[in-house]
């Protein structure tokens, strides 16, 4: 196998709209950079590339316009291109979500030149490497659904809640044994910090501090399950969540590259390379469809909030437009193996901590990371059990721009999609 890898800087002009977690104004400053990692793999005749970026995630329409001026330019196709987003919430607008604007189009331009720099420094750093993989746990994230007395949930720290707490590994190493990249995934929301800064967050302190440690500078950092998981460090007991310190931001970042160094050292297992790909689309069944005259009402009602009242009027268009809504939500899948026993296994949306660990179930010889925020994110995943329970993850379906909540499918979706995934022979479980 080959590999390759390269960087390039994405900061955000200053005064660039920010997004996630409500701020007010535009970017005052850059706390430290943003990045677009490029990882160029090859074996036998085939190619793959990884994309992350230190951002939240894009929309499909963004996600297609890279992925076709990449293939333009080197010929490779969709399924060869893995993009993934960290979800740093102390980045730039990239979206439409939550009806609060949009992204500046020049910054996008921006993303997508860099997206070329980088690439062609991977491709062009490519060089023989032998592939090693390594798995433990980590106890950065804690569940923020804390169950009520009525069998609801409410937004706080639960220290029982269901997380996905894997944390896969694998470094590429040429024959001066010098470290090419090192990908690494935990679940968890990068929402520490808000402010005005622009910051790569924790997986940002998380990537200087690996670096630093395997001489190199290749870390990577992908998302994982994380959609329902914040930072331990950020919970008050099981009362509540605050925001976090640059120096809390850190210590998070020093905790995960001792997890990964410590367990390098003693259970680092060699990968037979065996690089294969594909891309499959999922449908996620909806509840009932709202009536077009309880769209009305809501469009109507000063007491909503605006960005609700926006939304009804977006789906009350469409019913103009093409007569219904859609009655499922399209979910990519994205499957990428790297080497017999290592795969990467990434859905378009902000997949759970239970249905990471879903995947790790269906997938459990090896090291399997469970990805969310894969070629964007179009809705929050949330797992069966979760429907009845409510909470963010169930009811946030509107701020992507979806006509009702999802079904209480939801399990079997992801179940019934890897069991087509490994009966394929492509992606395997061996």
């Amino acid at each position: 196998m080959k590999a390759g890898f390269a960087k390039a800087c994405i900061n955000p002009p200053l005064g660039t709209a920010l997004e996630g977690l409500g701020q007010i104004g535009g970017c005052q400053s850059i706390h430290d950079d943003l990045h677009v990692n490029a990882l160029y793999l090859t074996h036998a005749d085939k190619a793959a590339l990884i994309l992350g970026f230190d951002l939240l995630f894009f929309e499909r329409q963004e996600v297609d316009r890279f992925k076709g001026t990449i293939g333009r330019h080197w010929d490779l196709n969709p399924d060869q291109i893995l993009l993934n987003t960290s979800h740093n919430h102390a980045g730039p607008r990239l979206t439409r979500w939550n009806y609060s604007g949009q992204a500046a189009p020049a910054y996008l331009d921006q993303i997508a030149a860099a997206i070329l720099r980088a690439v062609e420094a991977a491709i062009a750093d490519a060089r023989a490497v032998t592939v090693w993989g390594g798995k433990t746990r980590t106890q950065i994230p804690v569940s923020r659904r804390k169950p009520d007395r009525t069998g609801k949930v409410q937004w706080a720290p639960y220290c029982n809640g269901i997380i996905c707490d894997v944390l896969p590994f694998c470094l590429f190493q040429d024959h001066t044994n010098q470290v090419v990249s090192l990908l690494y995934s935990v679940s968890c929301h990068p929402s520490m910090i808000r402010g005005l800064d622009i910051s790569a967050e924790y997986p940002g302190a998380a990537t200087r501090q690996i670096n630093a440690r395997f001489h190199t500078e290749g870390a990577f950092f992908l998302q994982g399950a994380g959609g329902d998981a914040k930072p331990r460090q950020i919970a008050v007991g099981e009362e509540r969540w605050r925001f976090g310190t640059w120096e809390e931001m850190e210590a998070v970042g020093v905790e995960i590259a001792a997890t990964i160094t410590m367990t390098a050292q003693e259970q680092l297992v060699p990968i037979t390379p065996d690089l294969r790909a594909v891309y499959k689309e999922t449908q996620w069944p909806m509840q009932d469809i709202p009536s077009r005259a309880a769209f009305e009402v809501i469009k109507n009602d000063p007491d909503e909030r605006k960005e609700r009242r926006l939304w009804a009027a977006d789906m009350l268009q469409r019913l103009e437009r093409t007569g219904s809504l859609s009655s499922y939500a399209q979910v990519g899948l994205h499957a990428l193996q790297i080497g017999k026993n290592l795969r990467l296994i990434g859905f378009e949306g902000e997949l759970v901590g239970e249905l990471g660990n879903l995947i790790l179930k269906a997938y459990d010889c090896g090291i399997t990371f469970p990805l969310g925020y894969s070629n964007g994110a179009v809705i929050y995943l949330p797992s069966s059990r979760m429907i009845a329970e409510g909470g963010y993850e169930v009811t946030s379906y509107w701020e992507y721009h979806h006509p009702a909540p999802l079904a209480p499918q939801c399990d079997s979706v992801v179940e019934t999609a890897l069991n087509d995934l490994k009966n394929s022979g492509i992606i395997q479980n061996a």
